[in-house]
């Protein structure tokens, strides 16, 4: 082993010293700016990807829309289908519906679809019952609505559309359409289990008296990530369309997520360098006590990139360390999150916040590569650095100097 590698370790973890101060408080200070850093990104990486994600099994990678419902839909699914990019076309019909059961009511989301497509997302998130279950008579109700109305598989629920209540003010006593809950809808997006309400596309039709036309068509692509540019080349053909990516739709929100990571980024990054300037602080403190030593060395023959090496090693040893103890202490938190954030909750929220504000019933993750290799990256490079400062000071120092000054 070389000798300035040797007395660096030395210096950094003197013998008989289970835990030196210098190395333990500042291989911690860096492990918990990394673990912070990483645990903020990965966290902020999670909502956006799951938001993502059920933005594109909600509406599809390409949503077809028009100012007027659409009047022959099928002979548009036809059409669309034969575009090589396209992989499936729906037609559905959404509006809202007044739910209720015995003295209990809610607000539900009711979407038309077509329970054979084989492609329709909510089959992945059925809680009990099942999807196949759903006919005229059948409906799905999201986890939320269904314990708001104190429903379960096999309960019977009616819905109240805006038509009947247009019919009723017209002198007309319309009866309410009675389902069966065949199944029950948990996606962990309260945005959907509170509201959604999923029902055959002929019934919906009848109920709100729309004959065969439809609200829109949702296209799944073969490229999701091309969805812009597949929108733009379909929407040359029928001017009197609308065609929406999926990257349109709630796009203010995801923006607003990613600029939110990307501040708290900064704000991490900051922490890493007070940290980093607290390494250099120490060590140019150490190589001021240690100016004799550094003149003997000098005075021995050791070279100025072997100063350099004793006193730099020492701050790459820190970052390292640290930044090993970060990323375990990241993955711990990461693993006990619901369990943290729901004494957080307890202690200093009012209700949950994740469900609250980014509509999840849990924390999500989503783990990038490139995050882990950016923060090791960015904290070795720091905390070399702010060892080389007092290094370059050590080696550039005259061996009579250093001896006199000691």
């Amino acid at each position: 082993m070389p000798w300035f590698l040797h007395l660096a370790l030395r210096q950094l973890f003197p013998p008989g010293k289970r835990f030196p101060a210098f190395a333990t408080v500042s291989i911690l200070g860096v492990a918990l700016g990394v673990a912070t850093l990483l645990v903020v990104q990965t966290v902020m990486n999670g909502f956006g990807e799951e938001h993502r994600n059920r933005i594109r099994e909600s509406f599809g990678d390409c949503l077809v829309l028009s100012a007027q419902p659409i009047a022959r839909p099928e002979e548009l699914v036809a059409q669309l289908r034969r575009d090589r990019e396209v992989t499936s076309a729906t037609a559905f019909a959404e509006g809202p519906a007044l739910a209720r059961r015995g003295d209990f009511s809610g607000v539900a989301a009711v979407r038309g679809i077509d329970p054979t497509d084989p492609a329709q997302p909510a089959r992945r998130y059925i809680h009990g019952g099942t999807f196949d279950d759903l006919d005229d008579g059948r409906v799905i109700l999201g986890l939320g609505l269904a314990q708001q109305l104190r429903v379960r598989v096999g309960d019977k629920v009616e819905l109240w559309s805006p038509v009947m209540a247009e019919r009723a003010e017209k002198g007309k006593a319309p009866l309410p359409a009675e389902f069966e809950v065949c199944a029950i809808l948990r996606t962990g997006f309260t945005e959907v289990d509170n509201t959604a309400a999923l029902i055959p596309l002929r019934r919906f039709r009848e109920i709100w008296h729309l004959g065969p036309r439809a609200h829109g068509i949702i296209l799944r692509l073969r490229t999701p990530a091309q969805a812009e540019a597949v929108a733009s080349r379909l929407n040359v053909g029928h001017p009197d369309l609308v065609f929406r990516p999926w990257q349109d739709i709630k796009r203010n929100f995801l923006e607003a997520i990613r600029f939110e990571k990307t501040m708290l980024f900064f704000l991490m990054f900051i922490i890493t360098l007070v940290a980093s300037f607290s390494i250099g602080s120490t060590l140019f403190s150490a190589v001021i006590r240690r100016s004799r030593e550094v003149g003997v060395l000098a005075a021995l023959g050791a070279s100025q990139s072997r100063i350099l090496a004793l006193f730099g090693l020492q701050g790459l040893f820190i970052g390292a360390l640290g930044t090993g103890l970060g990323f375990l202490l990241a993955w711990g938190i990461l693993c006990f999150r619901d369990s943290i954030l729901g004494a957080i909750n307890a202690v200093f929220g009012d209700g949950d916040m994740v469900a609250s504000v980014y509509q999840f019933a849990r924390v999500p993750l989503h783990y990038d590569a490139m995050d882990f290799l950016a923060a090791g990256l960015f904290t070795l490079l720091v905390t070399t650095l702010a060892g080389l400062v007092p290094a370059l000071w050590a080696a550039s120092r005259k061996p009579s100097e250093a001896m006199r000054d000691a």
